[in-house]
């Protein structure tokens, strides 16, 4: 993170212009994935929600029916899939971003989200929708903003369970905890920076502009509107704001860092796909694990979830290949406890609904 002072002026917010999404304006939200095909549906589903016009999905190296699962949305128009598999020992995040770059709906997005299958970005102001936070109009005051975390344990669920994530975790780390200083980042023209990465882009070429950085356009934000100063994507990038920026006011992602318990195990002991360091310790689950306020904000968007949601599982496919990742997530999670995925009958009932469904 780098050091510096940050501007208390907060950049003129005007919810009208913010909540009329004009004509042409393309978003798309990008993710990283491997193996999280139970979650997939329901992550895809809240970002058509929101309002994101694209969705795209990288994936690498998968061993359930994940990308199956994403063909089959792909092929109803709801996502680009890119499969990009890698060698052992690559730094797996950063090489897949640095492809999805050549991805069209990412290249020439004018608003472009990065974010994880466990992240979901919840915005207070308005409707909720996309066009309620962000500056949709001809000439934005700002080229990116960067929206707060908040970390989510697994409220005591000990098992996997078919239902949204989002409805399952309610207990969270708290608003000025330091993992709330975490960021994911929506920004303008992602063509133009060099080096697309998990939390705000950087390499901004602004040669490419016709404007110094500080002007009109030419700023980075919190969540709130409020100026990022001393830091700008033209070098290295920014992976948490200052505590005096840190703001949930607007918008958040919610981060459901372990989910179950269950799901929390295939990733022990594993290496992080950024740094390819053993990052999943007991002491990473304790810090998710700690949060004890209450946060039920996504329940906000129940009605409008739940009639996309439906659609999603409607589509050809989707519902059996849905019900298949599920299957192979307890058969992992079965195997990760050194037991027999048949002898769990939540393993048979999926394969019976895959089946019934084919």
């Amino acid at each position: 993170m780098p050091k510096g002072v940050y501007s208390e002026s907060p950049i003129a917010d005007n919810p009208d212009t913010t909540s009329n999404e004009r004509s042409g304006v393309r978003t798309t939200v990008l993710a990283s994935m491997r193996n999280e095909g139970p979650f997939i549906v329901e992550w895809v589903a809240w970002y058509r929600m929101l309002g994101f016009e694209s969705v795209a999905v990288v994936t690498n190296n998968c061993t359930d029916h994940s990308p199956q699962l994403l063909d089959a949305l792909q092929e109803a128009g709801w996502v680009t899939h890119l499969r990009h598999d890698l060698p052992k020992g690559a730094k797996i995040t950063r090489a897949k971003l640095a492809a999805a770059i050549e991805l069209r709906e990412v290249r020439r997005a004018d608003w472009l989200l990065i974010c994880d299958v466990d992240e979901f970005l919840v915005i207070h102001r308005g409707e909720g929708l996309l066009a309620d936070l962000i500056d949709t109009s001809d000439d934005p005051a700002y080229l990116g903003m960067s929206i707060n975390w908040r970390v989510f344990g697994t409220s005591g669920r000990a098992a996997f369970e078919d239902r949204p994530v989002h409805r399952q975790f309610v207990y969270a780390a708290a608003r000025s905890d330091y993992v709330s200083r975490f960021v994911k980042s929506i920004f303008r023209l992602p063509r133009r920076f060099g080096k697309l990465t998990e939390h705000t882009p950087c390499k901004l070429d602004i040669a490419k502009f016709d404007k110094a950085w500080g002007e009109h356009g030419m700023v980075w934000v919190n969540s709130a509107g409020r100026k990022v100063t001393r830091w700008a994507p033209t070098r290295n990038n920014m992976t948490m704001l200052p505590p005096n920026l840190v703001t949930h006011s607007v918008a958040q992602i919610n981060h459901y860092k372990l989910r179950s318990a269950e799901t929390f195990s295939l990733k022990a002991g594993t290496l992080s796909p950024v740094a390819l360091s053993d990052r999943y310790t007991q002491a990473y689950f304790d810090a998710a694990e700690a949060g004890t306020e209450s946060d039920t904000s996504a329940f906000r968007y129940s009605e409008q979830f739940d009639t996309i949601y439906a659609e999603a599982m409607a589509l050809p496919n989707v519902a059996r290949l849905h019900a298949l990742c599920c299957a192979d997530h307890l058969r992992a999670i079965a195997e990760t406890a050194g037991k027999a995925a048949e002898d769990d009958p939540r393993y048979l009932e999926f394969l019976r609904q895959a089946e019934a469904l084919a």
